[in-house]
This record gives structure tokens, C-alpha cells and sequence, in this order.
């Protein structure tokens, strides 16, 4: 997660804006992708004394002033979005007891950060499965880190461990 001074990387800090943006889009429902398009073509500005975003400002602020973390959560929310049903079967598949929409929501959304960096991205597996984590731990209820870390191998299982077993070789 970190560069070495305790500061999370420009894609740790991409995940945590892309998981922001695709629990948004999730609540506002499609309407939503001609904002997150704005978004990415026009920098949001915030006031010095913004109150809006609470304690989170700050932090927000940095994430999004960071271009390698938003190029990093661009990626990663536009491959969920150009294949969500395969990524959300995926998922499915992986969850023994939990359908997909009976899922917690930074859970679900989490998972899909997850799913789609496994499948499109050459981030190792380990790395993968341990920034899910973090997030739910961060963002999700108290029991999400254990239930994201189980899923989350699962889905590195599948998604890799038979990607490997596929290649030819």
C-alpha cells in the first residue's frame, strides 16, 4: 500500500476513488455516467472552508489533485463498467452463500475493484487481495474485511489460477 514513508501509492489511492465513484454510480443508478464523464474531463474545485465532504475533504482532495490516481481509477471503474455483468457473474460464482445483490454495497463494489483488476490488470494476485481488504476494513462494517478477503481469494482462484491452467504451454 505504501511508497515507504507511510503515504498509499497513486493506485491504492486510485482504488479508494474508484470505489467512491462506483458506490455512487450504483446509487444514482445510470443517469450518473455523463457526471462521472464530467468528472474525469473536469477536475472538481473545492473551497477552502467546504464543509461539504466533512472530514473526508481533505483527503478527497489529495486523491483527486493525484493524476496517477485518477488514471489509476479510471481504469479500473471504466473496465467494470464496459464488462459488469461478466464481472459480477464472476463474483456470483465465487460466493458459495452470498448472491451478488444481497451483498453490502462497499462490499459488492469492493469485490468488483477486485474482480476486474484480476482479470484485466498484471497486478499480483497477493497485492490484489490485500488492498480489498484494506478497503473493506476502511470503508466497509466490521465484519467486511474477513468476508472481502475470503471472496477475494476465491475470485483470485478462479480468475487466475485458471487463466494459468488455460494458457497454453
Amino acid at each position: 500500500m505504501s511508497g515507504g514513508e507511510g503515504k498509499p501509492t497513486s493506485r491504492a489511492r486510485g482504488r479508494e476513488l474508484a470505489l467512491w465513484l462506483m458506490c455512487h454510480l450504483e446509487r444514482r443508478g445510470e443517469g450518473s455516467r455523463a457526471a462521472l464523464e464530467l468528472f474525469w474531463t473536469e477536475r472538481p474545485e473545492f473551497e477552502v472552508d467546504d464543509d461539504f465532504l466533512g472530514v473526508a475533504g481533505p483527503q478527497m482532495r489529495d486523491i483527486i489533485e493525484d493524476s496517477s490516481a485518477r488514471r489509476w481509477a479510471r481504469r479500473l471503474t471504466e473496465a467494470y463498467l464496459e464488462d459488469a455483468a461478466a464481472v459480477d457473474q464472476a463474483i456470483g460464482a465465487a460466493s458459495e452463500r452470498w448472491r451478488i445483490e444481497r451483498m453490502d454495497r462497499v462490499d459488492r463494489n469492493v469485490l468488483r475493484l477486485a474482480a476486474v483488476e484480476l482479470r484485466t490488470q498484471k497486478t499480483p494476485r497477493n497485492v490484489v487481495v490485500a488492498e480489498a481488504v484494506r478497503l473493506a476494513a476502511r470503508y466497509g462494517s466490521e465484519r467486511s474485511a474477513a468476508f472481502v478477503n475470503a471472496l477475494a481469494e476465491a475470485l483470485a482462484r478462479a480468475l487466475r489460477d485458471r487463466a494459468k491452467a488455460d494458457a497454453p504451454g
